[in-house]
């Protein structure tokens, strides 16, 4: 992490949650909790509160989420071996996947990033691991374990019940017994899994913003009805570049013409994700009769299928959408590898730990880029306070950028600013920022001509309070640019009505240019001078 010195890694999401993991810190008794995120602030909270005690990166959740996160992550490499050695009987084989996983690009980087995913994907893969040994011959016992570990990840994250719970119960379907045994598995797991989250729920009481039922955490709607929702033919490349850096590489992008400069590393990483999958379904087809294979196969296929039919829903080239769902690579890495090793064994061993070594430095030297960013911000943060007061100025910005959330988080950021903002000055609030993915994300039923006029009202007003506005290098976009910019949140029509609202009702002058923030411009009514 020091190597690194960049807590935020290949996403500014985890910035975003270290804020608001902040009052789980200082005060947990009137912390408001967070349905979608129902036990990860707490736990991070009192995890980050024993930092604080020892010293470690003490009052700075945004770097103490990574250390949460490389704990995690260790714990889960540890599940893998488990799991591996017990499918394989073979330590070498599961030595060989430890490495492949951790060697796997999204891994890697959420392992030392704080993003919020890691937790709640390490605590996942032990109930899929869990399962796939213990419904080969399912007990009451082992049946009600597996349903509480489960539904503590999703109570960490609430996404990862969806493409998993499925999978959970097609396994204990096609396990041992007559079909009357076999349904009575399914309706205690899912008796389980209720009753567990209920009883979570009621142990919270008064805790501020709990839920009044437990149909609210089944369900809390997270991201329905935002712009990342919806299937569209540009998500079907996001899906594929998701799915291939999940393996090599690790980017995460928002922009569909970045796909186009990654082919030969897309390429590469999808033929060996084909390469595995096909030898993996051969062995398991090979073993179709047992009973152990067939819950392997389901508990990480379905799985699989599920997760990427949802993300292409939703965010399909995100890393924290693909890390659960991808989940199944490692295994099919372990199944070939145990199947080689058995022929050739000393070959094998060499083989995949060659690979693995070189997919692991192949990954971190595509980290190499993003090193010292912490450090380059935080001066370039203060470069712009110099240039443009933020006590009297509003950026207008993209809002994917790394911009915003250094300001968000530096600058003590609040979302419902705007709501209140009063003239200029105002020094007690310092991030005001507009940006261009506002509307689009969270109103998204709004028309293309609705959503600029939004815009554009809103840029107006800050203008009549008397700031300043201040935009990115977004000004000098291009339509085509501005159009790949959105295209996981908006359609083009949209893209355009925003591009052609900005250049039609203002004008943008070069202000400033920052070494890492890059270009500036100060915005006015394109009528100012008439």
């Amino acid at each position: 992490m020091s190597w690194l010195d960049n807590a935020e890694g290949i996403t500014g999401n985890g910035i975003f949650k270290a804020s608001q993991a902040k009052p789980w810190i200082s005060n947990p008794s009137t912390a408001p909790l967070d349905p979608s995120n129902y036990l990860y602030f707490p736990f991070v909270g009192v995890f980050c509160r024993l930092l604080d005690l020892i010293g470690v990166f003490a009052a700075d959740p945004r770097r103490q989420l990574s250390v949460v996160n490389a704990f995690s992550a260790a714990l889960c490499l540890c599940i893998v071996y488990m799991l591996v050695r017990e499918i394989t009987q073979s330590r070498l084989v599961a030595w060989l996947a430890v490495l492949f996983h951790l060697a796997s690009a999204f891994f890697l980087n959420l392992a030392i990033s704080n993003e919020d995913i890691m937790p709640s994907y390490t605590l996942l893969f032990a109930s899929m691991a869990l399962a796939s040994v213990w419904f080969v011959r399912p007990t009451r016992t082992r049946v009600c374990l597996v349903a509480i570990l489960f539904t503590v990840a999703w109570m960490f994250e609430w996404r990862l019940m969806f493409p998993t719970l499925p999978a959970m119960l097609i396994a204990l379907a096609l396990g041992p017994g007559h079909a009357l045994q076999r349904l009575g598995r399914i309706a205690l797991f899912l008796v389980t899994m209720v009753a567990f989250t209920w009883i979570v729920m009621s142990l919270w009481g008064p805790q501020p913003n709990n839920v009044p039922s437990v149909i609210d955490l089944l369900w809390t709607g997270k991201g329905i009805n935002s712009g990342w929702s919806g299937f569209n033919l540009h998500k079907v490349g996001f899906l594929w570049f998701g799915m291939s850096e999940y393996l090599a590489g690790g980017s995460n992008i928002s922009d569909f013409d970045i796909i186009y400069r990654m082919l030969r590393e897309l390429i590469a990483a999808s033929a060996i994700i084909l390469i595995l999958a096909a030898g993996a379904l051969a062995i398991l087809w090979h073993h179709r009769e047992a009973i152990d294979a067939r819950i392997l196969a389901v508990v990480f296929g379905i799985t699989f299928g599920a997760g990427e039919v949802l993300n292409l829903y939703s965010q399909p080239q995100d890393p924290q959408m693909q890390i659960n769902v991808m989940s199944w690579l490692t295994i099919a890495w372990a199944l070939v590898v145990a199947f080689a090793v058995r022929r050739h064994p000393a070959i094998t061993f060499t083989t995949g730990a060659t690979f693995g070594l070189l997919l692991l430095s192949y990954n971190i030297w595509m980290m190499v880029p993003l090193r010292g960013v912490d450090t380059a911000w935080r001066l370039a943060l203060d470069r712009l306070e110099r240039e443009a007061d933020p006590a009297r100025t509003v950026f207008l910005l993209h809002g994917f950028e790394a911009t915003i959330s250094k300001m968000f988080y530096h600058w003590n950021g609040r979302w419902d600013y705007f709501a209140t903002l009063g003239p200029s000055p105002t020094p007690q609030t310092k991030f005001k920022v507009l940006a261009l993915v506002s509307g689009p994300v969270n109103k998204s039923s709004l028309t293309p001509q609705e959503l600029a006029d939004d815009l554009q009202r809103q840029i107006e007003k800050v203008m009549d309070l008397g700031y300043d506005v201040v935009a990115s290098d977004i000004w000098g976009w291009d339509l085509s640019r501005m159009e790949s910019s959105l295209s996981t949140v908006a359609n083009k029509e949209k893209a355009e009505a925003i591009y052609r609202m900005l250049h039609s009702k203002f004008t943008g002058s070069p202000a400033f240019s920052d070494p890492v923030a890059g270009p500036f411009f100060k915005i006015q009514r394109a009528n100012q001078g008439k």
